[in-house]
């Protein structure tokens, strides 16, 4: 009997023994089949992170560059000089070099609404319209900018018509407040100048509604009044 249990005591250990020896071996089987694929397969890895960490890197110096340059450019333009922000000159880089070489970083974007307002300024309005439009940027605040300089250039076109709905779509598209108020206003404005009386009425109740106490409200409110004034309705 005691021979017998330890026998049977000595074959469980054995067995569990072979079957872990058994996978070991199968690993270190598929290893060696396969380390020419997990090595290429490792180092693809590695590569790729490292690409990805100096993409990273090679944006952020990218976007620091552009800032600096479109703060010197946007400077010029501030002081009047828009023809010398746009073209730039053999100490600087003006907006169309900058947005040519660093126009898919957030400042090199947001200098087509920079060189879109110099082309304003000198009355280049197709050239201003073209650029404004091509803003791609994922700032609410900027693209709504850009889209109200879109409105301006329209309107400067005498196609009102497409400039009132490019406004309310600047007013949507903005998060501050404050320009949602603006824009809408103008929009309110521009269908007023259409002869739309009643729809620039209720924009101007929106914004009264809306954003009271800014100054778009009370602008809202200052040509209610003067609607009425004008067309005798007090009730607007």
């Amino acid at each position: 009997m005691e021979q017998s249990e330890n026998r049977t005591g000595e074959q469980i250990p054995s067995m569990e023994t072979d079957s872990h020896a058994e996978k070991v071996d199968r690993m270190l089987e598929f290893f060696l089949f396969n380390k020419n694929l997990i090595i290429v397969v490792t180092l693809a890895v590695i590569v790729g992170a490292g690409a990805l960490f100096y993409l990273q890197q090679q944006r952020q110096s990218a976007e620091e560059t552009a800032y600096r340059l479109v703060s010197h450019a946007s400077t010029i333009a501030e002081n009047g000089n828009w023809q010398r922000a746009i073209e730039g000159d053999a100490s600087m880089k003006g907006f169309r070099e900058i947005i040519r070489e660093y126009g898919s970083t957030p400042s090199g974007n947001y200098a087509k609404i920079l060189i879109g307002d110099s082309f304003f300024a000198l009355q280049q309005i197709d050239s201003a319209l073209a650029n404004y439009r091509s803003y791609s940027g994922k700032n609410r605040n900027l693209a709504a900018s850009a889209k109200a300089g879109e409105a301006a250039c329209l309107l400067s076109k005498k196609e009102l018509s497409e400039a009132a709905p490019t406004f309310e779509k600047a007013s949507e598209t903005a998060a501050n407040q404050a320009l949602k108020a603006l824009y809408l206003s103008d929009a309110a404005d521009t269908y007023l100048s259409l002869g739309e009386i009643e729809k620039a009425v209720d924009i101007y109740k929106q914004v009264i509604r809306k954003y009271p106490g800014f100054a778009a409200a009370a602008k809202a409110e200052e040509s209610l009044l003067a609607l009425a004034g004008k067309t005798g309705n007090v009730n607007l």
